[in-house]
């Protein structure tokens, strides 16, 4: 069989069963979502278009697959005795009563969140005060110390976090932080960090990965290094966060 990406998707859904249960996944604020829901029908009436249509009626957490985030669609093909797995990236069409319809973009081997090695969450900045105080761990010849006191925390896991800076907010205090960030990442600077998450305070230190930039902010992600009693005091936040998470999609 062709590489994955090789494959017509309008092919491939052909090979779909209905009436069979499929595995679809999406992210809400930084957290996996997983449900299993039973294909009805698939519309090729349009020339390039394969929508994809499932019964969700007893599905939990609907909430969470109708927001502008792809859904991935689990597939497992037999091919000479073996499985091939891989999932057709969908946008979400429409979620009326107790049908959900996605549009199928392309196809992947695997969404890029399951590939995480742990659990990754967003903030939110409502509901919680959570920031990241970064100091430079080695000051520079003037033996300047170099610090950058409450950074608003974007998402947070136990391998690193992301900060995040208003563009129209301070602009040009901000500015200044955000070029700082910048030159001290190409000297591959390691920071020393405390992280405050509603009261509790996490220590560790942190290098730049990426500097990246969406909508109204930008964000600086980094990866850090924890002793154990600080890994679980962190762990133990985002378990608290996740469960959060999850309980405001159950009730939505």
């Amino acid at each position: 069989m062709a590489e994955v990406f090789d494959v017509d998707i309008r092919e491939l859904a052909s090979k779909l069963q209905k009436g069979k249960e499929y595995s679809i996944y999406t992210l809400y604020r930084d957290v996996p979502v997983n449900i299993k829901v039973t294909l009805s029908w698939i519309d090729f009436s349009k020339a390039k278009d394969v929508y994809l249509a499932f019964n969700w009626k007893n599905a939990s957490m609907k909430y969470a697959f109708q927001s502008k985030n792809p859904i991935y669609v689990k597939i497992t093909i037999g091919d000479k005795g073996k499985e091939l797995l891989f999932y057709i990236k969908c946008d979400f069409f429409s979620g009326m009563k107790d049908e959900l319809v996605l549009l199928a973009k392309s196809l992947v081997e695997v969404p890029p969140f399951l590939k995480r090695s742990s659990v990754r969450v967003e903030i939110n900045k409502n509901k919680h005060k959570a920031y990241a105080r970064l100091c430079l761990e080695k000051p520079d010849d003037h033996n300047e110390e170099v610090c950058f006191p409450e950074l608003t925390l974007k998402n947070l896991s136990e391998r690193g976090f992301a900060i995040e800076i208003h563009k129209n907010q301070d602009s040009d205090a901000n500015a200044e932080v955000l070029q700082k960030i910048k030159d001290l990442a190409s000297k591959n600077s390691t920071f020393l960090v405390e992280l405050y998450i509603d009261g509790t305070l996490i220590n560790a230190r942190a290098n730049v990965v990426n500097i990246y930039e969406e909508d109204e902010a930008i964000y600086a992600g980094f990866k850090m290094t924890i002793d154990k009693r600080d890994a679980q005091k962190l762990s133990n936040a985002i378990m608290k966060l996740q469960q959060e998470i999850i309980q405001e999609i159950r009730s939505i």
